[in-house]
């Protein structure tokens, strides 16, 4: 491949990436708005001053679209979590960080509550599993967790129970921000920091300290 052709497919590369990007954006902000079941490819297409055409070049349809959006904060969340990991941090730290993470990243914009709920209820209405595909959020955190077991920070046997605590904690989070951004009235002034970094903190030391414990006084 001669030099001029390396220099074509690179820029052919690099626009490529940023048109999926920009639509990626206008529809993560259409979806959140109005939910996936309301926004049409050619809404999303118009957004993005582009033709139908090209849209359905880089997404084949809302879902494929959707699962690229989810896709791509899970990606986030793992580049996050493995920068956490190498620094050596013990499985309370390393919850908390993750927590914190979670937290901050459903306070700071409404938006990504909204979508993750208007997503969820389009997946239960259409009874369609295509905007989940591939995108575990909890995935690369349980391998870290089965880490953490083996080196003895969490019983072996409540590994399992460690981790639905965390996925309820994790959830509870997301919808805690939602109902307390997006639903006036809902919440007291006093109730609008329910969740900070000190109870995140304070619960991955409950986690941690009870799973242990009860799997200790249980012989289990």
């Amino acid at each position: 491949m001669t030099q001029t052709k390396k220099v074509s497919q690179t820029r052919r590369q690099a626009h490529e990436q940023q048109m999926r990007t920009r639509i990626k954006d206008a529809a993560f902000k259409l979806m959140a708005e109005h939910g996936i079941e309301n926004v049409s490819m050619r809404q999303i297409a118009e957004k993005v001053h582009v033709t139908k055409p090209v849209l359905y070049y880089y997404f084949k349809d809302k879902e494929d679209l959707c699962s690229a959006i989810i896709l791509e904060r899970a990606r986030q969340f793992d580049d996050f979590l493995e920068k956490e990991w190498q620094q050596g941090l013990g499985v309370t730290q390393l919850l908390a960080s993750v927590l914190e993470r979670h937290l901050e990243f459903f306070q700071n914009d409404p938006r990504n509550s909204k979508f993750i709920v208007r997503t969820i209820a389009y997946v239960l209405n259409n009874k369609s599993k295509e905007c989940f595909k591939d995108t575990d959020r909890l995935g690369h955190l349980s391998d870290f967790f089965a880490q953490a077991a083996q080196k003895g920070e969490i019983a072996p046997r409540g590994l399992m129970d460690f981790e639905r605590l965390v996925r309820a904690v994790m959830l509870q989070i997301m919808l805690s921000a939602y109902v307390q951004l997006n639903v006036r009235g809902f919440c007291r002034p006093e109730d609008k920091n329910f969740y900070d970094k000190a109870a995140v903190g304070r619960l991955s030391q409950i986690i941690t300290l009870g799973i242990n414990e009860y799997y200790k006084r249980n012989g289990k």
